[in-house]
């Protein structure tokens, strides 16, 4: 075996109007199935429906999202179909249908409504267990398909979570060349190259800029770069450290003050550029970056952690996973 084998996308669309063109795109793409399956909340479906309606779908479901029974509970109604699956929502419906599409063998597509995280083409699902988060191994998808009229209605909130879930790669692409010095852990060049690149195309843009489509796209861009990255190397590497490792330990030792993901990760990688790597250029340049596109407010408004209180989360953030980051230096 002379290469590596990575199973990218067969189709990425995005722009206006999306939605109501569906069964063309997959037409156009030569995507033929006996079954094609929207998965999707009925406040979603409710809200979009005069354009969903345009395409044809054998089948509904309607979901809550996010929760690992639920997600067990579809899939098994799915075995052995002969289907696609169309995964419409955020990314707590989109983790169960990529859990649902593992599973099953079954090919899916996702129409995320928010570009929140990199979720919409990572290998990995984040459901919820017994209260707590848990990662799944999940296969990439078949399409992505991104509606600008959609997710520009997406929450700011939101939409600068995906920003800093991007943005948090150049942290974590650090930690893997920190891995590489110190433990000898190899580098996959491409993946990293992947990593690398996605956040690139958003540090040009301002607050005044978050409607626009060509922001749309580059963000969208970024977080599937993130997601092929990850599907590269069959690991999360190139787009989570340490940042994601504080992250992942607000949510599974302080439920009670854990907020939405990627603002978590800004934060994180604010504190960790400051606090652990100690590099005051790149503190800056993060900070007045998150500054000009209006991140540092909401981190603010949104984050219910301190920077005094950051170094106690370290501890808790080190028994996550066995990924060596700056953390495992202090």
């Amino acid at each position: 075996m002379y290469y590596n084998e990575l199973r990218s996308p067969a189709v990425v669309q995005t722009g206006r109007d999306i939605l109501k063109n569906i069964d063309w795109i997959l037409k156009d793409a030569h995507l033929y199935f006996s079954n094609k399956i929207l998965i999707t909340q009925q406040i979603l479906f409710d809200e979009y429906k005069e354009q969903l309606n345009v395409n044809e779908f054998s089948e509904i479901i309607f979901i809550r999202g996010g929760e690992t029974a639920e997600a067990v509970e579809v899939a098994g109604k799915l075995s052995g179909l002969d289907a696609i699956l169309l995964g419409f929502g955020g990314g707590s419906v989109i983790d169960v249908v990529k859990y649902c599409a593992t599973k099953c063998d079954i090919p899916f597509i996702t129409i995320p409504t928010t570009l929140s995280n990199d979720s919409l083409c990572s290998s990995v699902a984040r459901l919820t267990f017994n209260g707590r988060k848990r990662s799944y191994p999940a296969q990439g998808p078949l399409g992505i398909l991104i509606d600008f009229g959609v997710v520009r209605h997406a929450p700011k909130k939101l939409t600068l979570a995906g920003v800093a879930d991007v943005v948090s790669n150049l942290s974590a692409v650090k930690d893997w060349q920190l891995s590489n010095k110190n433990t000898g852990e190899p580098i996959n060049e491409l993946s990293l190259m992947l990593a690398k690149a996605a956040p690139a195309p958003l540090f040009k843009y301002k607050e005044k800029d978050l409607d626009s489509d060509e922001f749309l796209h580059d963000l969208a861009t970024g977080l599937i770069l993130s997601g092929m990255s990850m599907m590269m190397t069959g690991n999360s590497r190139g787009a989570s450290g340490s940042e994601h490792l504080i992250s992942h330990a607000i949510d599974e030792y302080f439920p009670d003050r854990s907020t939405i993901h990627g603002l978590q990760v800004g934060w994180a990688h604010l504190m960790v550029e400051k606090l652990c790597r100690k590099d005051n250029d790149s503190y800056k340049t993060l900070k007045k970056f998150f500054d000009n596109i209006g991140l540092l407010d909401i981190l603010e408004d949104n984050v219910k952690w301190k920077e005094d209180e950051f170094m106690g989360l370290v501890p808790y953030a080190k028994t996550i996973r066995k990924r060596y980051t700056i953390l495992d230096t202090l």
